[in-house]
């Protein structure tokens, strides 16, 4: 079995693909790990973020901030997850713990003027560097 660069052992791998198949990021996972896709809102400016986890062979959404909870369809419905201030002038939705469809997470990479980032492991992808505009998937794959 191999290993993170935390020295942790890997139980799957974290994959960002293009809908045309391009792979962007290939990342090993340990167990526990987390990782966020953060995004500019297109509309209002705003930084937003989803965190995501791997555990029972299944995706999930986390954890998601944002600075305004009523922006195109962003915001909190009560009884999932707990809605917080998240210190900074925003909004932090922690415990969601929902399961994804088919568990892989669809997304359109923003352009240079509305950015999409993947953070995992201390790494920053920059998805917008080289395919601004694309569709693409977050999936993770078990040996």
């Amino acid at each position: 079995m191999t290993a993170t660069a935390a020295g942790d052992p890997v139980v799957a791998t974290l994959r960002v693909v293009t809908a045309d198949g391009a792979l962007l990021v290939e990342a090993p996972l340990a167990a526990g790990e987390t990782w966020t896709l953060a995004w500019l809102h297109s509309v209002a400016g705003t930084p937003v973020s989803d965190t995501f986890a791997w555990r029972a062979s299944t995706m999930w959404l986390t954890e998601h901030r944002t600075r305004h909870l009523d922006i195109a369809g962003l915001g909190h419905t009560p009884g999932r997850g707990e809605l917080r201030d998240d210190g900074e002038g925003g909004f932090w939705i922690t415990g969601i713990d929902e399961p994804l469809v088919d568990g892989v997470h669809r997304f359109i990479i923003g352009t240079a003027n509305a950015p999409t980032t993947l953070h995992h492991a201390g790494r920053t992808y920059d998805l917008s560097a080289s395919h601004p505009g694309v569709r693409a998937r977050i999936e993770v794959t078990e040996p």
